[in-house]
């Protein structure tokens, strides 16, 4: 059957389900346009109140007709800007940035959030200005500007968090879930969701609820969980179907459609492709129409259809690119860079490997880290820039209360008294001016460090750039270069093939090394939550070379520690070692990795049941003399026990 007309065929029935479904709330909304209309018409209709009119027709002309709603709200803003009306200003170009936004025009809306910002902010409107903090978060999410959008979604939290706003703090921790995700932070990002969940229970509100579901549903499909997957959009599906939320459903079903392709069912995935690809038709949605379009490209591409993979891959492309969605340009240029590769057209197929690398290395996820630690030392400053401010306030108050009391003294004082109060007078404000000059002092030196601080952390962050940028680059490019040669070169040796996989696994250990010591560089201290975190993730890949290892991780630390950055790496490598170690050369095939406190002290006890040996005999080599002077350098110490045939304990012991 001809594919332009199945296609054609699913868009109309779509269509149509999204008509009857969508017909009585269309409706309702006609209703009230009516109604507002014959209100402008009104002859004792003051300005402010045509500026709400004005407005509300453009908020429910929005799911109808858009040009209709540009219209009108552009009516309200002309009658704000005429009448100087402020409160008007500000909700004008608020509803200017969410049709902005509804339209995938995201550089317009952040310009028009911005704008009614400065006029809520005038007002005094907290509520506004945290609306505004929260969606200018969900527009640079939409754009993958990560930071950014994790720097406008705390601003928001905050404000709704004092003032007690429950609901739009639950709206808001989802969104920095979503983040999360985005940054591949899966188990922050489910623990997030799941809590949001239950209070949104409470409230019983549909749409909160379905969004829930299906922000859950999301996270497993990360974690490939499709079972729990299903549960969590199947019931996300009923609920925006019988409630016709529109823009939920949309995502939905293209989501649907991904789970049915990772299963190998194709005719269930290009069925939800093809509802996504309609409802966003309909809602001119840019960067859905550019995310659908290519996972239809990859769905083809999987298929063998050559030219509807090329035709979506590009549609795709382009409308990335408009929306400035780059994770989805990325995909797309990785995709393509494969599909050259088969038509063998190897110019185009490194052309677009290249692209490929060229966007990976701006979204990679150690960039942002960066970023955001540059967001957290900017949080630190303001901090300390304020409580600066706060203890001049003091000292004016001060200055002006020693002031009084002298005046008042001086009153009251006799005249026979007169010259000894003046001198008393006189010494007692260079006292005071030796007080205020110290303080000046101590000041000056409070900023000062503050300076230094600001300095070191920025050549850190430049240090461990240029780390990521340069070096890291070149070793992934090596990487993409070595897979590419082995795919293109079918034919070469066994001996060959696998002395290459070596080189790209050596290079993929040396990149993850590279990942560590910036992770360290980034940071002025390293928290026990940090190393928490480091060694759960190791001992994830380790299981993956290691499929016969059991490993347990049992965390017994009950305060807070935190350490240097270089004590922080070295407890770090030394306990990488210790588990090599045991995998490579005691075969163990139980390793178990204690985290607890003695004496006040950090310990970390990493103990297997491999082959063992004497201590007393055995010739210490250079894997366990680094393990003793890096714990020398930091002051701590290392005690191995080892018995033959009986397995090994390491005990590392490090101050608080």
């Amino acid at each position: 059957m001809n594919h332009s007309l199945v296609k054609k065929t699913t868009t109309y029935l779509v269509l149509f389900y999204l008509f009857l479904i969508g017909g009585l709330s269309v409706y309702g909304q006609q209703e009230k346009i009516n109604q507002l209309k014959k209100d402008l018409l009104k002859n004792n209709l003051t300005d402010s109140a045509k500026i709400k009119v004005f407005g509300d027709l453009g908020w429910y002309y929005g799911n109808i007709n858009i040009d209709s709603s540009f219209f009108f709200t552009k009516k309200g803003l002309e009658l704000s800007i005429e009448t100087k009306n402020q409160q008007g200003l500000g909700q004008s170009y608020n509803d200017l940035g969410i049709i902005f936004y509804r339209t995938s025009q995201y550089d317009d809306a952040i310009i028009n959030y911005k704008k009614s910002l400065n006029f809520r902010k005038s007002l005094n409107d907290s509520v506004g200005v945290a609306g505004l903090y929260s969606k200018i978060a969900i527009t640079f999410q939409q754009m993958d500007v990560l930071d950014s959008a994790l720097f406008y979604n705390k601003k928001a939290t905050t404000i709704y968090e004092a003032l007690k706003m429950d609901r739009f703090v639950d709206t808001n921790l989802s969104n920095a879930a979503n983040i999360y995700l985005n940054l591949q932070h899966y188990p922050k990002a489910l623990e997030i969701q799941l809590e949001v969940l239950e209070k949104r229970k409470k409230r019983n509100n549909v749409l909160e609820l379905a969004e829930s579901h299906v922000n859950i549903g999301n996270i497993y499909q990360k974690l490939l969980d499709f079972e729990n997957c299903k549960k969590y959009y199947d019931i996300a599906e009923k609920l925006g179907e019988e409630n016709n939320l529109i823009r939920l459903l949309s995502p939905l079903y293209n989501n649907y459609g991904n789970i049915y392709r990772s299963e190998g069912n194709i005719k269930e995935a290009l069925k939800y492709y093809e509802k996504a690809y309609a409802i966003r038709k309909t809602l001119d949605d840019e960067h859905g129409i550019a995310s659908v379009t290519g996972n239809l490209a990859v769905l083809y591409l999987e298929e063998g259809k050559i030219n509807l993979a090329s035709f979506y891959f590009y549609t795709s492309i382009a409308k990335a690119k408009k929306v400035k969605a780059k994770k989805i340009e990325s995909n797309a240029y990785k995709s393509l860079a494969i599909l050259k590769s088969y038509q063998k057209e190897l110019d185009s197929a490194f052309w677009y490997q290249t692209k490929f690398n060229e966007l990976e290395t701006e979204l990679n996820s150690e960039k942002v880290i960066k970023q955001i630690a540059e967001i957290e030392t900017k949080y630190e400053t303001e901090k300390k820039e304020k409580e600066i401010a706060v203890q001049k306030e003091q000292l004016l108050k001060n200055e002006l209360l020693i002031k009084n009391k002298n005046l008042y003294a001086i009153l009251i004082t006799s005249a026979l008294l007169i010259l000894g109060i003046i001198s008393f007078g006189y010494y007692k404000r260079n006292q005071f001016k030796k007080k205020q000059l110290q303080k000046e002092i101590d000041l000056k030196d409070a900023l000062s460090a503050i300076k230094t601080q600001n300095r070191l952390q920025e050549q850190r962050l430049r240090i461990s750039r240029d780390l990521h940028d340069n070096i890291g680059s070149q070793l992934t490019f090596i990487i993409s270069s070595i897979d590419n040669l082995k795919y293109v070169s079918k034919d070469i040796g066994e001996k060959l093939s696998t002395k290459l996989s070596e080189i790209s696994l050596f290079t993929s250990d040396t990149i993850f090394q590279l990942r560590d010591t910036i992770w360290a560089m980034n940071k002025n201290e390293i928290t026990f939550d940090d190393i928490h975190t480091r060694v759960l993730s190791f001992v994830e890949k380790a299981k993956t070379a290691a499929p016969n290892t059991s490993f347990n991780v049992d965390n017994k630390v009950d305060r807070e520690f935190s350490f240097t950055s270089i004590a922080g790496i070295n407890v770090f490598r030394v306990l990488q070692e210790a588990i090599n170690n045991a995998i490579k050369y005691a075969e163990a095939t139980e390793i178990n990795i204690l985290l607890t406190t003695k004496n006040d002290h950090f310990c970390i006890e990493i103990c297997d049941n491999g082959k063992g040996f004497d201590i007393k005999t055995v010739t210490l080599g250079n894997g366990l003399s680094n393990m003793e002077k890096r714990m020398q350098e930091i002051g701590g110490t290392i005690q191995i026990d080892a018995t033959e045939n009986k397995g090994t304990c390491i005990e590392l012991l490090l101050n608080k």
